[in-house]
């Protein structure tokens, strides 16, 4: 997760992504499938606008990983969503960033790689908090271990665990984010 990606290679996937829907547009315009393409459509903008609102978080190294995890081979598919008000989260980028990681690299590691495996992460933002809930779908190797990292999980401040919940083949956790808006928390 620390690959850094260049110009060229940023590109290379989003042209491969654009032609991938350009190309499912055409074959069901092909087949007269016109509310199917709407949909398509209206898929494609919600994916843009949904973009637009974790890069105007301002936390970049953040914003990366979350929109290129999917670019790499990985047991698991992350997909993502941001509700509600603003934020700028530039001054907590590398904390929030490391605890994604290391909480993504155990899900990967722990991920039973013969299932599909989905992790879906809300970030929810009210004045002064950003909860991230990460809701995980898939099976384990060994749910015991997500479960003692999570109890040992001491993330740096501002950030907070909230709550975590692991089942069988489910997990949820929440993680919180105080800041004060236009400065840092303390």
């Amino acid at each position: 997760m620390d690959k850094r990606w260049t110009v060229v290679e940023v590109m290379r996937h989003a042209r491969h992504d654009w032609l991938n829907k350009i190309q499912l547009i055409k074959g069901h315009l092909a087949l007269n499938k016109i509310e199917r393409v709407q949909e398509i459509i209206n898929g494609i903008i919600g994916e843009m606008q949904q973009e637009t609102r974790l890069t105007n978080l301002k936390a970049e190294r953040f914003a990366e990983l979350v929109m290129t995890y999917n670019w790499e081979p990985r047991p698991i598919f992350l997909e993502y969503e941001v509700t509600g008000g603003e934020a700028d989260l530039s001054m907590y980028d590398e904390r929030l960033t490391e605890w994604c990681c290391g909480f993504l690299h155990l899900l990967e590691m722990q991920a039973d790689r013969q299932t599909e495996n989905h992790v879906c992460l809300s970030i929810e933002l009210s004045y002064g908090r950003a909860s991230l809930f990460f809701d995980y779908r898939g099976a384990w190797q060994d749910g015991e271990a997500v479960r003692a990292w999570l109890e040992r999980c001491e993330p740096a401040p501002p950030l907070r665990l909230v709550s975590f919940a692991v089942g069988t083949e489910e997990l949820t956790v929440e993680l919180e984010l105080l800041f004060r808006p236009g400065g840092p928390y303390s």
